[in-house]
């Protein structure tokens, strides 16, 4: 079980709402002499109490408010009720319907301009879309309620939307973007001393930490919360600190450590009654056993962790804990067992559109299958298992699933199947090395961006230092200075004849080899990266947008390599990859590297590259010009020639510099991925593009285009793609 249930602190609630007195609020509601509308108010606030502990009472609640707030002085209550169901489905992952009351809520509130309600349902509904992965639309809600917050000047308002886009940032993994917003988020909360915020901060910090692998820095953060820690109520987010401080030691193998910092935090949970926090911090526990290879105590805790799932309807960790179940069965050859869980997995799981958990589950399914000799069932399970893994871009899982494959193929006596999935595995194996090495470049680019930031208010420092102290120096420097240059120039002038014979002879030597070294680098690096490297002894990766992906191939190369020996083969591939070199140095295009036969280059990477998809282009359709050129030269001569492919993509990478010995400039992203498809999936003497490459070239009047359709790349689905060539200038087409 590779899947670890991290208690995310980014989804605190208000908690110190549900120690208010419910009994009073109710009184209030029974109190009829009072106003209808402060009544309500005591509703609505009940309601919001509830949500969190009596999800199925608040929504009650909300039901009453809506019948009994029909005049338009109780219009607020109104809107209010159905903020309060959308709640109520986001928390059933009924996302629709809560975005169809989330949306009804806000109509009303925009009609009556309720400025400060709109803030709130911005957020909500930023959060709905966060909750289903659509970063891109969660982004442009939480931008909303961050405008209408500065157009008030709520400054509150304003630290919490530029927190939720920082929590955004930080689940697509771009842990700078998101350090960026906590830290401006946390100087407003300081501004308006609001403590219990700089608290929940400072685990955000942590937790940003936790992921670049700085563990003791981390842990530090996840401590400085107590400092802040001025609510006695706030006990219960202690638990929240004790489940991450046991996951860094579970990352690291610490499970005696791991098991005591969650047994603290489940402690909290279950003296506050928290029920999802208890089922978390059972699994986790159950974890840690499972790890140790102690089976029976790791049942327990899943039991247990399962029993308040069913009861309390927390149906994503009921899918988990069925899954671990099975996983502890198959580990003890109970495979009967195992099977009934498994499907019970998939069931819970697919109820409610838990789609990140389906590929382990089809996997698992598959295995067993494989173990009962069901080798078609098998398969069936393992291609779906494979599917949702290439769905969901986790490329462990991917692996996982291409091994079950595998293992079923060649059990079915499919040698050409199980051989395919075989190298699948392989380069997927390779591309997950390749996924940590982009991690580590990220996690140095974050590094230098911690220590610039160091730097610069040292900088300050020093500067202000610097002048303070060359005041004081100028009087002294002036009594000594013609002293000291006259002395200095008769001592200067005893060894200067013989030294400038030697310097100028050493000069021209050292330039020579500065200039051969420097053009030696620059031939393994692009220029601003090669400077980068001279300067700092180090280059950090980058993301940049709009880069143009071209790879080549030759057809049928390993046929043809066959009828040349090791010497013209070798020839024949540097002729044509010199030419290729010849033709990208002229559209100041950036080459990546060669890979067997096939050769990638990339326009557009760094600030001084300002190379087009256009340029790419006409540089893909002059690389087919020379090998059919090359062809017909090998044809008349009667030797073996080589057709080649080129595809081409634009998009966003990742660019940074791998190694240490021998180290390489590379690029990553499913760019690179959509590209190599572009290539593969088109044909000899063409140059085939993406739909992405299309749209920035699809206007240009020396460029002429045949679209081919939607056409199935390999793992990655069906994608338009077109056919380029260049118009010929005399006739126009």
């Amino acid at each position: 079980m590779t899947r670890i249930i991290f208690l995310v602190v980014f989804m605190l609630q208000n908690l110190s709402a549900s120690a208010q007195n419910t009994s009073s609020l109710w009184t209030t509601w029974e109190n009829t002499s009072l106003s209808d509308s402060v009544r309500i108010d005591a509703l609505c606030e009940l309601s919001e109490i509830l949500l969190e502990t009596h999800p199925d009472s608040a929504n009650a609640l909300a039901d009453t408010i809506i019948n009994i707030s029909n005049s338009p002085e109780l219009i607020n209550h109104y809107a209010h009720a159905l903020k309060i169901k959308g709640e109520y489905y986001q928390h059933l992952y009924k996302f629709d319907t809560a975005l169809e009351f989330f949306n009804s809520s806000l109509d009303i509130i925009k009609e009556y301009d309720i400025k400060p309600d709109k803030i709130i349902l911005y957020a909500k509904i930023g959060r709905n879309y966060f909750q289903q992965h659509e970063y891109k639309k969660a982004h442009e809600y939480y931008e909303r309620s961050l405008n209408e917050s500065e157009m008030i000047r709520d400054t509150f308002g304003i630290a919490n939307a530029i927190q939720d886009i920082g929590v955004n940032y930080y689940f697509q993994g771009d842990y700078l973007k998101s350090l960026d917003y906590f830290l401006k988020a946390i100087d407003l909360y300081r501004a308006i001393d609001s403590k219990e915020d700089i608290a929940d901060m400072h685990l955000r910090l942590g937790a940003i930490f936790y992921h670049q692998g700085h563990y003791t820095k981390a842990i530090q953060y996840f401590n400085k919360y107590f400092e802040y820690d001025v609510d006695s109520e706030n006990i219960r987010i202690h638990a929240e600190i004790y489940t991450n401080l046991g996951a860094i030691y579970f990352q690291q193998a610490d499970y005696v450590k791991a098991k005591e910092y969650y047994e603290k935090g489940l402690s909290i949970d279950e003296q506050f009654e928290q029920h999802r926090g208890m089922a978390i911090g059972y699994f986790n526990i159950g974890e840690c056993f499972l790890e140790e290879q102690d089976l029976s105590i790791a049942m327990e805790y899943f039991q247990k962790s399962l029993n308040i799932c069913q009861k309390y309807f927390e149906k994503d960790l009921v899918a988990d804990c069925y899954l671990a179940i099975g996983l502890i069965h198959m580990k003890r050859e109970e495979y009967t067992e195992a099977r009934r869980y498994y499907e019970q997995s998939l069931e819970a799981a697919m109820e409610i559109g838990y789609n990140a958990i389906l590929s382990s589950i089809y996997t698992y399914q598959g295995n067993l299958f494989n173990i009962l000799s069901d080798h078609s069932k098998a398969l069936d399970r393992c291609k779906q298992g494979y599917e949702e893994s290439l769905e969901t871009g986790d490329i462990q899982e991917q692996i996982s699933a291409c091994e079950c494959l595998y293992t079923t193929y060649k059990a079915l006596g499919d040698a050409g199947n199980a051989l395919e999935y075989h190298e699948t595995f392989l380069a997927l194996t390779d591309s997950l090395h390749n996924e940590e090495t982009v991690r580590q470049l990220q996690q140095m680019e974050f590094k230098q961006q911690m220590l610039a930031d160091s730097l610069k208010m040292e900088e300050e420092k020093f500067l202000a230092a610097l002048v303070s102290e060359r005041e004081i120096s100028k009087q002294k420097t002036r009594k000594n200075l013609f002293l000291s240059v006259g002395i200095g120039i008769f001592i200067l002038s005893i060894g200067l004849y013989s030294r400038l014979t030697y310097i100028r002879k050493s000069r021209s030597v050292i330039q020579k080899e500065k200039e051969r070294s420097e053009n030696l680098l620059l031939n393994i690096l692009p220029g601003e990266v090669a400077e980068e490297l001279k300067m700092k002894g180090e280059s950090v990766a980058r993301n940049f947008e709009d880069v143009t992906v071209l790879f080549t191939d030759f057809k049928e190369f390993t046929s043809i390599a066959e009828s040349l020996n090791a010497q013209e083969l070798v020839a024949e591939i540097n002729t044509c990859f010199k030419a290729f070199d010849d033709i990208i140095t002229l559209y100041g295009i950036e080459k990546i590297k060669t890979i067997g036969d096939a050769y990638m280059a990339a326009g557009g990477l760094h600030a001084t590259n300002t190379t087009t998809a256009k340029e790419v282009v006409l540089a893909g359709l002059e690389m087919q010009s020379f090998m059919e050129t090359r062809k017909k030269e090998l044809q008349e001569l009667g030797k073996p020639f080589f057709e080649m492919r080129v595809g081409i993509h634009t998009g966003q990478v990742v660019a940074g510099i791998v190694g240490v010995k021998k180290f390489q400039y590379d690029i990553w992203g499913d760019t690179v991925n959509i590209a190599s498809r572009m290539e593969s999936s088109g044909e000899v003497g063409q140059v085939n593009i993406s739909d992405s490459t299309y749209d920035y070239i699809k206007d240009d009047p020396d460029l002429s285009f045949s679209k081919r359709g939607r056409i199935n790349a390999k793992n990655k689905g069906m994608l338009e793609m077109y056919f380029v060539s260049q118009k010929d200038s005399s006739t126009g087409a």
